[in-house]
């Protein structure tokens, strides 16, 4: 059979794999008339390939199609007709065809979160696009790189790629330009720098006025800019782009959804900084509306919000519900971080591994480019290397998954378990027989602050309860509310001595979430409740990338604590230490190792019990 005669052959299979692959995708009514509208198509170029050698016209028209299909099903993720695809292009030498494929391989993983072997596509397109001068192929490598570098949280290379694409955009199409002036300015959100996030939301804004038709980018550029000022507290310049250039009565006319959920938040937060409760609740609810439970970030957000509103108002069964209602998402959300925290890791290793190789090469060429032989050496050298590197990479992806596994158990039992530690029944009952009896002396205003500052308490415990990580002034206002509540309970006993760096308050790093506070549950329950004079002092100091904390008390010490615990005939035993200890294992596992817990009994000159002291070093996460 002569090679012409094989690509007949070939083509039509791959074309007729092509119709039933999307023909067994059939969801619903829409898509099914697409399909059969697809397949029909596809049909009819089979019949038309019997009788005609213009095969590379074909194949465009079958990509085409093939975009179109995975256009309007986001969810689908298969690549096997890709691969076909890729094969034959291989074969018949069409690079541009062997382009598009790539692209879209690398944009089917990405769906599956198979992040590495998406942006391995990416580069072999980039690659291959070297030898043409198809700028739209470029502009699209470009974007979806980007897209995914910022997936993974490498903001600043998802940035460059951005300005790389707007060296690919047609003059006489401006779409694409403002499509990367968007995704350019939705970067700078990520890092807090909203005059950025401003500036080119206003460049993609200029650009998008001139195209009317292209409304949800033009929502998405308004969006951009407003939401910047909102996070700068400009809100009369973020209510005035709004209003000016959207037509906001659409959505009370619309029975559905007529703007996406981002641009629903965006209201949301206006109208929350502009203390207008009740139209807050509205954009917050119609954003949940739109949203499905892809996507539990912003759910969280969404209902963190809604909890704090309805704090405000005085319904605490609301705001307690809905910090509840986002428990629901919190497992997904979890998975998610730790696969793009666990692949931003992978993907720094083979980059540092790949810069470490492309260095010795170049040393290596300045002495091989004279001999032939050492050429040959090297060359092979780098194959080997190269086979090295896929062979590490396989087995670090399958170590991987097991360890996302893993890890999403561990995390899930120690923030049970931190919940438990703070939120016990013995400090809840307490509180409120504090506050029984505020109301009994009919103090009215130390009631009311006492129950405000248990809700403030509750509050950001489970507003935090979700993640690893936390900003140090949070944590810090969680342990002050904390003892001061329990000090209440002592009548003001407590002689309190906090020494905290000034560096820590302005720079406000993040650090791991709920370790402390345990630690200083222990020493006023186990530790002080039996002394006459109860000390407490805290120390917080920034040494070099860690955060040292001390507390020290001069309580009855732990074996004292423990002997009065069995004469109570007490079940309960103190879960801090072995929860740091599990919290610290799960934060070392993901590469902080210098995290650590040390505690000491202290004594007096009589060698009597004088309280312990205790020694957290904590990372600052960056």
């Amino acid at each position: 059979m002569s090679f012409k005669k094989n690509r007949l052959f070939f083509l039509p299979i791959f074309l007729l794999w092509v119709a039933i692959s999307i023909g067994q995708n059939t969801i619903n009514t829409t898509q099914k008339t697409y399909q059969d509208s697809t397949l029909t198509s596809l049909y009819k170029k089979l019949e038309f390939l019997k009788t005609t050698t213009y095969n590379d016209s074909i194949v465009k028209n079958s990509l085409h199609l093939i975009k179109k299909y995975m256009r309007k099903n986001l969810k689908n993720n298969n690549t096997g007709v890709l691969f076909n695809l890729i094969n034959y292009c291989e074969d018949n030498h069409n690079l541009e065809c062997l382009i598009e494929a790539c692209i879209l391989v690398g944009i089917q993983y990405q769906r599956k979160d198979l992040y590495l072997e998406s942006l391995a596509y990416y580069n072999k397109a980039e690659e291959l696009s070297s030898s043409t001068e198809k700028r739209d192929l470029k502009w699209r490598i470009y974007i979806n790189k980007g897209l995914l570098l910022r997936e993974i949280l490498e903001i600043e290379l998802a940035r460059e790629n951005y300005k790389k694409s707007l060296s690919y955009t047609d003059p006489t199409n401006r779409i694409r330009e403002a499509t990367s002036f968007l995704n350019m300015s939705t970067t700078f959100e990520e890092v807090k720098d909203h005059d950025s996030m401003v500036y080119y939301g206003k460049k993609a804004f200029e650009v998008l006025k001139e195209y009317p038709h292209k409304k949800s980018h033009f929502i998405a550029a308004v969006n951009n800019i407003a939401y910047g000022y909102i996070k700068q507290n400009e809100l009369d310049k973020a209510y005035k782009i709004i209003t000016t250039h959207i037509d906001l009565n659409k959505d009370k006319e619309n029975s559905g959804n007529a703007f996406p959920s981002y641009f629903y938040n965006t209201l949301g937060e206006l109208n929350y900084k502009l203390k207008k409760h009740d139209t807050a609740i509205y954009y917050y609810k119609k954003s949940l509306d739109t949203l499905d439970n892809a996507n539990p970030p912003s759910n969280i957000k969404n209902l963190i919000r809604l909890s704090e509103i309805y704090e405000i108002k005085g319904d605490l069964k609301l705001a307690i519900k809905y910090l509840r209602t986002k428990e629901k998402y919190l497992e997904k959300f979890d998975q998610i971080r730790l696969k793009r925290e666990i692949a931003r890791s992978q993907f720094n290793q083979v980059l540092y591994k790949k810069n470490k190789i492309i260095t010795t090469l170049k040393e290596e060429n300045l002495v091989t480019n004279k001999k032939v032989y050492n050429t040959k050496l090297t060359t092979l050298g780098v194959g080997l290397t190269s086979l090295f590197i896929i062979l590490i990479f396989l087995a670090i992806h399958q170590k991987s998954r097991l360890k996302i596994s893993y890890l999403n158990e561990e995390i899930s039992l120690t923030r049970l378990k931190s919940l438990k530690s703070i939120m016990n029944p013995h400090f809840l009952f307490n509180s409120f027989n504090t506050l029984q009896s505020f109301i009994l002396q009919k103090d009215k205003f130390k009631a009311s602050e006492h129950m405000r500052q248990l809700s403030q308490l509750i509050r950001k415990v489970l507003s935090n309860s979700e993640s690893l990580y936390i900003n140090f002034n949070d944590e810090l206002e969680i342990i002050e509310t904390y003892i001061e509540l329990e000090n209440k309970r002592f009548d003001n006993q407590f002689e309190l001595e906090k020494i905290i760096d000034k560096n820590l308050i302005t720079l406000n790093p993040r650090i791991p979430s709920m370790i402390i506070q345990p630690h200083i549950e222990n020493a006023v329950i186990h530790g002080l409740e039996c002394k006459k004079i109860k000390k407490l002092k805290l120390s917080f100091q920034k040494k070099n990338n860690i955060i040292q904390c001390i507390i020290k008390d001069n309580g009855i010490g732990r074996r004292k604590s423990i002997e009065l615990k069995k004469t109570k005939k007490g079940k309960h035993l103190s879960i801090a230490s072995t929860n740091t200890s599990e919290r610290i294992s799960i934060l070392q596992k993901i590469g902080y190792q210098e995290t650590s817990l040390e505690i000491k009994d202290l004594f007096d000159d009589h060698n009597q019990p004088n309280g312990t002291k205790i020694i957290i070093n904590l990372p600052i996460i960056n």
